[in-house]
């Protein structure tokens, strides 16, 4: 008796700033999904989501959205309601990853009393430039959101001038700039793939262009960094996936001081991209995980949360 392929709905687009990325890492993999496997069709999700997923009726929903709606625990929770099983983390875990300064204050609280505790830079929460200026550089960052949309590095006292609105925007947040080096692992089914050291050819830190050029920046796999910080990494970032309950696969991106060897985290990334300058599917090549595989490893951890 022939077996009935289950009908997977790949979910991509949506109403954020990386709806184009999305669209990317939706279509890449489509691409990829075995066909002998699987019946697959895709959503191009706008404000008529709902009722093409009513009318695909699909059995699991690949969520390969990104930032708000898809990122941030809504679309999990509309998933859950239907109870269609859908790929990645669920939404708790989205809920908190997505807000940066949340994760910070979760992961920092979960992990203060163990042996080697995850450390961030320190949020700046200063009430005029002035105080700000003592402590340049600094980066600028959406608080929620992902793709490194809207970063910003602060040098100079015409940047900070010119970022007013921003600095005193509760929806942004000013750090340090910490670190001279970019670090980053992917965690698979609870397993680390590889660190990689991220090397920007046009700036100092891995942004927007440097991740979805062409030839817009350089990966080291492996990072060729310490042994004790490579170790360190895959800690923090395993340590990051387990407190939030991540699920599937999710991303922790780091900065490494090379010259007094500290390590800072900055975020972890529960749809981390699936493009093809993406980090992810790169790790999971180098570890001898095709593409195709790895869409079925997160097809094969789908499921509902109970409401």
């Amino acid at each position: 008796m022939k077996v009935k392929k289950k009908h997977v709905a790949f979910l991509m687009g949506g109403f954020s700033s990386e709806r184009e990325v999305s669209i990317n890492s939706g279509n890449a993999c489509y691409d990829a999904i075995d066909k002998e496997k699987y019946n697959a069709s895709k959503i191009i999700v706008d404000k008529n989501f709902y009722d093409q997923i009513l009318t695909i009726n699909p059995d699991i929903c690949f969520n390969a959205l990104h930032g708000s709606f898809g990122e941030d625990g809504t679309i999990q929770s509309f998933l859950n309601k239907i109870k269609v099983p859908y790929t990645h983390s669920g939404v708790n875990s989205s809920t908190i990853a997505m807000n940066k300064l949340l994760t910070k204050k979760v992961l920092s609280q979960f992990s203060k009393d163990l042996e080697n505790p995850i450390i961030f830079p320190e949020t700046c929460d200063y009430k005029s430039i002035n105080e700000y200026k003592k402590f340049l550089p600094l980066i600028l960052k959406p608080i929620s959101g992902g793709s490194s949309v809207e970063i910003d590095i602060l040098n100079n006292e015409d940047d900070l001038i010119h970022a007013k609105d921003k600095i005193f925007n509760n929806l942004f947040m000013v750090e340090p700039l910490v670190g001279n080096r970019e670090l980053t692992v992917s965690i698979l089914d609870n397993k680390p793939l590889v660190v990689t050291e991220i090397i920007s050819k046009k700036n100092c830190f891995y942004d927007y262009n440097s991740k979805y050029s062409s030839n817009g920046s350089i990966h080291i796999l492996p990072a060729k960094i310490p042994k004790t910080i490579y170790n360190k990494v895959i800690k923090w970032a395993k340590l990051a996936h387990e407190i939030l309950g991540c699920s599937g696969i999710s991303r922790s991106d780091f900065r490494f001081n090379d010259i007094n060897n500290n390590l800072y985290m900055l975020e972890i990334n529960t749809q981390p991209g699936m493009t093809k300058t993406s980090l992810s599917p790169e790790q999971a090549e180098y570890c001898g995980i095709t593409l195709t595989q790895l869409v079925d490893k997160l097809i094969s951890k789908a499921k509902f949360e109970k409401v």
